[in-house]
C-alpha cells in the first residue's frame, strides 16, 4: 500500500478537516471489489450518507466512530464494521491522532450524502 498514491479528498462527504484516499484496488484490477484506504487527521469528520452497495470498513490505525440510526460505537485497529447497501451511517476519527481503515465496497458503488 506504501507504493499508492495518496490524495486529499473533500466535498460534502468530508465537511471536516483533513482527509485522504488510496485507491487499492479499482475497477481497472477488479470488476467485483473497491478497496480504499481513508485516513482522517486529528478532528476530521465526514457526514452521514449512504452506499448503493454494501461496505466494510476494518479500522488500521486509531479509534473511529461509527455509527447508524440505531447505533453509535467505537471501532478501534482490527474492528470490521459491516454497513448495508441503503443504511445512513457515519465512521470518522475520534481521537488525537490520524485513524485510517480500509473500505470495502462492490466496484461500482456509490455515494450520497443524507441529512443527520
Amino acid at each position: 500500500m506504501d507504493d499508492v498514491a495518496s490524495a486529499s479528498v473533500t466535498g460534502p462527504l468530508f465537511p471536516s478537516g483533513a482527509v485522504t484516499r488510496q485507491s487499492i484496488l479499482t475497477g481497472a484490477d477488479s470488476q467485483q471489489l473497491s478497496f480504499t484506504l481513508l485516513q482522517f487527521a486529528p478532528g476530521a469528520a465526514n457526514a452521514w450518507h449512504t452506499h448503493t452497495g454494501d461496505q466494510a470498513i476494518l479500522v488500521t490505525q486509531g479509534r473511529a466512530r461509527v455509527g447508524t440510526r440505531q447505533e453509535e460505537r467505537v471501532a478501534t485497529p482490527g474492528d470490521l464494521v459491516f454497513f448495508p447497501a441503503g443504511e445512513p451511517h457515519f465512521h470518522t476519527g475520534e481521537d488525537a491522532a490520524p485513524t485510517k481503515f480500509l473500505s470495502i465496497t462492490p466496484h461500482g458503488t456509490t455515494t450520497d450524502v443524507v441529512s443527520d
